[in-house]
């Protein structure tokens, strides 16, 4: 397929040309005033040589980017090996032949010129191929170099987008889960205690709302959190009835903290799953959070261990997704941890950043 051509020349461009043939044009002048007596048809040789290999060299770069620029490096040098001698040998006929009809118009020009013979003909092929391969290197050098800082500009503008969808994909996996779960709950009590149920289903209606606004935002305040946070004790209370018990204890400092959505929650349904759902006694939950310094704070969620110890290990998504939208909204600022043992505590580690107050 063949690439669009490319935007009009920049003035870099059309500056290193000139630039680049300009300084070969005045080393050839140079050497020409060393080794014999300057004179103006020479000088026009020279000139007339510089002009054809920007013409050379500008056709070498519009083929690179019609054909070459989506290939390997590889691929680039075997071209090159055959395109730059049949570049230079054009460049040499032409110039000869340029040659040849202003010295049949100006026979009185040809004092002091030497015959061309093969020799001295394939000798200045071979140093305008020298030319023509040193322009190459510094364009593709040049060329290699806006592809990656391109690369990278596009790579870094693309994060943000790329970060969104990840979360949403994290997110829905969690609301899924929950939801499911909750109508569970509800449907078993429809039956067995229908204010019960129809509590359960305002607490729902409360948590719905909070899961709609959750999709569309990275952060939530920490009070925000814990209202759904409640309305899902409430609902697991329902089910579980005497063997559930939770405690919430909050610095009312941190009641503003971001967070990213659902982070309290899952953390809190992690420990409901694995811990209360595995004692036949079931337990206390105890949330809390305190400052730790003047940048962090702590977030941490304790029950007490499952009775049989493999129901602590399950499948590990809530707490990987945990820990990667934590990364996503902080960095390597934040940590969650897990420590297992009589009593579970999970803590997680959290930049101070508050929202505003409404």
């Amino acid at each position: 397929m063949i690439n669009p051509i490319p935007k009009p020349y920049s003035h870099q461009y059309l500056f290193a040309q000139l630039f680049f043939w300009g300084a070969y044009l005045l080393v050839n002048i140079i050497f020409i005033s060393l080794w014999s007596t300057p004179s103006g048809f020479a000088a026009g040789i020279m000139f007339g040589l510089s002009v054809l290999l920007g013409l050379a060299s500008h056709g070498l770069r519009e083929i690179y980017h019609r054909h070459g620029s989506n290939r390997s490096l590889g691929q680039l040098t075997l071209h090159l090996l055959w395109l730059l001698p049949l570049a230079a040998l054009t460049v040499q006929l032409v110039l000869h032949l340029c040659i040849y009809v202003l010295l049949q118009l100006f026979p009185s020009q040809s004092a002091g010129l030497q015959p061309v013979s093969t020799s001295s003909f394939i000798g200045y092929s071979i140093n305008t191929t020298i030319m023509l391969t040193l322009w190459s290197i510094l364009f593709l050098l040049r060329s290699e170099f806006n592809k990656r800082r391109n690369a990278e500009i596009a790579h870094w503008r693309d994060q943000p987008k790329l970060r969104d969808r990840e979360l949403q994909f994290l997110r829905s996996q969690i609301n899924s889960h929950f939801l499911f779960n909750s109508l569970n709950n509800l449907r078993s009590l429809i039956l067995e205690d229908p204010q019960a149920a129809r509590q359960g289903l305002a607490d729902l209606a409360t948590l719905l709302r909070g899961l709609l606004q959750a999709k569309t935002i990275s952060t939530v305040s920490l009070h925000e959190e814990l209202d759904w946070v409640r309305g899902y004790l409430a609902l697991e209370a329902l089910q579980f009835e005497q063997r559930l018990e939770y405690e919430i204890a909050i610095d009312d400092s941190l009641l503003n903290a971001k967070i990213p959505p659902l982070l309290v929650q899952t953390l809190v349904e992690n420990a409901v799953k694995h811990g209360i759902a595995g004692r036949r006694k079931g337990g206390l939950i105890r949330l809390s959070a305190q400052l730790l310094d003047d940048k962090n704070w702590q977030l941490e969620v304790t029950n007490p261990a499952a009775e049989l110890p493999a129901l602590h290990q399950g499948n590990g998504i809530g707490l990987t997704n945990t820990r990667e939208r934590l990364a996503m909204v902080f960095g390597e600022h934040a940590a969650l941890d897990l420590r297992l043992g009589e009593t579970v505590v999970a803590t997680a580690r959290i930049p101070l950043t508050l929202t505003s107050k409404k």
